[in-house]
């Protein structure tokens, strides 16, 4: 009775075994269903594209008869009715015009005599037109006949006064409107693909981590605690399913074990109250004594499933209602837009940007003090209100100032949104596992930022700006109601939320030249080229130039995916390497240079590029330099120790949102005097000179010697 039980490193190591194959399971269901996801969309996706190419080219043909067909009465009651002769009609050329302008997929209508003397064309330029007219039926060709003709589909339909011809219609149908639309159909099929992966594959990590990875952990905790024999530790989980079922049969299983060693420390007591030899008494107390100092059954603690990963699919979906409209916030402002206004149209278009900004960035530290007194999951929850108010009253905005009032109040609800994100994260991560945490944080934002924008560019071009306002509304709903049936929070502790307002954080942030030129030359910059160019300029340009607004979406994604898929890889460099002021230098003269590249783009076609190396230079710039920004700072504010460490940061964070403020307006200023095409060589060669007065501030800091210390900063 007195000797150790033999199963305590054999039942920790299966407890482990049995994880470890667990997470194994997990991987390859995972990737099991990722696969057969895929398979299947894109099968759906061949038949989808196959159909529509099979169905558009008879259709654009059909479409094309009928509308020679009418245009040919017009001529036919003209020529053969009125007895005009074709020669000499007039007007005809705006009537045809007209005609195209309504009909997209026709690109040419011709229109000749009985000897095929061309009387009237239009559609077509004089070299486009040489090529054609060797190749057009004569008039003997029957009403509606097609025939190939230099890339086109031709439609003849001849025009009959008293049984001869005396005109003939042509009508063109180019192959090149329907390759356009079979690119953009596919074009969003493969975006559909993505974002649906992409979803899914949140939400599958979420419920494999949520609902088994970790229970399974704090099962195994359980087991190990009964391993070194601690079992008064429960597990309190109300769940349904297999897992659930499991813990509660171990909950059980303990509760019965406690039952059984009271009922024998019972009789123990009574079999030593009934010892006549003191002595015996004594031994059977000692032993008794000894098994109590081995094994606890009382005290224990109560473990609940809290952590870091609850908060991503709640908070992805929230940030993807946000991204929604990321791709059209400028248009919509500009359509509402009243005209004859004192300032320029240009700073109009991205004042709601602005005022968003602005009100996301007051509510910080207010978000921070409710969050010590009401607890993250109310703040959550108070601010999805003003979101999902603000979104759906901008579906319903009839007004540039309404418009303006419901963004500011979705800004409300995103700042309080944003740090009770956060403080959760904080809350449930300690500092062996805080950089996972946040990269749960991270990561669900930056998801969202390569799904939102794309999908919501689609929808807008499908439904419209307001409708896809409505969808975030309900995106968000959804968010909240997450979040009021599986998270629990109460206060928290205090943060540096509160502190980053008084007058000694902000002497501390700036009197270290370090953060300074950290904070004031490339954070700050950086933030006002990721707002102006990104969310301003980009959707603004791109529209300008003739691009549909699902196009613009994409484009915008490409910084999410650009940031996204390098920032870990540049952080772990930077870490190594401790380079952190030579990363942000870098990473900021890579997102300046890349907006030259409109410098010399004149073409639409070469713009498009121009902004599309220009959003990839700004993506993986941020991700060479936010990192490492971040690091200086905090290396900084840890040798300063005491309350400059998280109150430093608070503020560097509240300084740093101050671009995400400025970026429309400075922007929105070039614009006006420059143009947009300006206005993004413009921002970018503004941060570039930034980026040249953090250089002379930051390297002369460095030893002469070029210690290995002063490559860190």
């Amino acid at each position: 009775m007195s000797a150790r039980p033999e199963v305590d490193s054999s039942a920790s190591g299966s407890s482990q075994a049995a994880l470890t194959r667990t997470r194994g399971i997990l991987g390859r269901l995972v990737l099991l269903s990722v696969v057969v996801l895929l398979l299947g969309q894109i099968l759906v996706a061949w038949f989808a594209v196959t159909g529509f190419e099979s169905a558009l080219g008879p259709q654009l043909n059909q479409k094309a008869r009928a509308v020679g067909r009418a245009v040919a009465d017009q001529l036919e009651f003209v020529v053969g009715h009125l007895g005009i002769p074709p020669e000499e009609l007039v007007g005809v050329d705006p009537f045809l015009d007209g005609i195209l302008a309504a009909n997209e997929d026709i690109e040419y209508t011709i229109v000749r005599d009985a000897s095929s003397k061309v009387l009237f064309a239009r559609g077509l330029s004089p070299e486009a037109l040489e090529r054609v007219l060797p190749g057009l039926p004569g008039a003997d060709s029957p009403t509606g006949s097609m025939s190939e003709i230099a890339g086109f589909t031709n439609s003849v339909f001849p025009v009959f006064v008293k049984d001869r011809v005396a005109t003939v219609l042509h009508v063109g149908v180019s192959g090149t409107y329907m390759r356009d639309q079979l690119s953009d159909l596919l074009y969003e099929v493969i975006t559909v693909i993505v974002v649906s992966f992409l979803v899914t594959l949140e939400f599958l990590l979420f419920l494999m981590s949520v609902r088994v990875s970790a229970p399974m952990e704090r099962v195994e905790t359980m087991l190990a605690e009964g391993a070194r024999g601690r079992f008064a530790t429960t597990f309190a989980m109300r769940a349904r399913d297999e897992i659930g079922a499991l813990v509660a049969s171990l909950n059980r299983a303990l509760r019965a074990l406690r039952q059984r060693y009271e009922d024998f420390h019972f009789e123990v007591r009574e079999i030593k109250d009934a010892q006549i030899d003191k002595d015996i008494a004594s031994r059977i107390q000692a032993t008794s004594q000894q098994i109590d100092d081995r094994y606890r059954f009382s005290g224990g603690k109560e473990l609940r499933l809290r952590n870091a990963m609850q908060i991503r699919v709640p908070l992805f979906l929230f940030m993807f209602a946000e991204e929604l409209p990321r791709s059209f916030v400028p248009l919509f402002a500009a359509r509402l837009s009243p005209g004859g206004a004192a300032v320029p149209d240009e700073l109009l278009f991205g004042l709601p940007i602005t005022l968003f900004m602005l009100a996301g960035m007051i509510v910080v530290p207010i978000a921070g003090g409710l969050a010590e007194r009401f607890g993250t999951r109310r703040v959550f929850l108070a601010g999805i209100v003003p979101a999902i108010v603000g979104y759906a009253g901008t579906f319903v905005a009839q007004g540039y100032f309404d418009f303006i009032a419901w963004r500011v109040l979705s800004g409300i609800g995103y700042g309080l949104i944003f740090i009770a994100a956060q403080a959760w994260v904080a809350d449930n991560t300690d500092e062996r596992n805080s950089a996972q945490g946040m990269a749960v944080f991270v990561g669900a934002a930056f998801v969202a930022a390569i799904c939102g924008p794309s999908i919501g560019g689609i929808l807008a071009d499908r439904i419209g700006f307001g409708e896809t306002f409505l969808i975030s509304a309900v995106l968000a709903a959804a968010s909240g109601l997450l979040i009021y049936a599986m998270l629990e929070g109460g206060a928290r502790a205090r943060t540096a939320h509160r502190n980053v307002f008084g007058v000694q954080t902000w002497r501390a942030l700036l009197s270290d030249r370090r953060v300074f030129a950290v904070t004031v030359l490339t954070a700050i910059p950086g933030k006002i080229i990721l707002t102006g160019l990104l969310f301003y300029l980009v959707p603004l340009y791109l529209n300008e130039l003739g691009y549909r607004l699902s196009i613009i979406g994409w484009m915008i994604t490409l910084y999410g995916a650009a940031t996204f898929f390098s920032t870990s890889f540049v952080a772990r460099f930077a870490d190594r390497s401790g380079r952190h002021a030579s990363m942000v230098a870098i990473g900021g003269a890579l997102a300046g240079l890349g907006c030259l590249a409109s410098l010399p783009a004149a073409a639409p076609g070469g713009a498009f590029y121009a902004v599309m190396i220009a959003i990839l230079a700004l993506g993986f710039g941020h991700a060479l330099s936010l990192t490492s920004e971040i690091a200086i700072v905090q290396n900084v504010a840890r040798r300063r120790g005491g309350w400059h460490q998280a109150s430093m940061i608070g503020a560097y964070r509240l300084a740093e949102r101050s671009g995400m403020v400025l970026g429309p307006l400075v922007a929105g200023a070039l614009a006006a005097a420059f143009g947009y095409r300006g206005a993004i060589v413009g921002i970018g060669a503004l941060l570039l000179v930034s980026i040249g007065a953090y250089v002379l501030v930051m390297f002369p800091l460095r030893p002469a010697s070029g210690a290995r210390r002063g490559r860190r900063a």
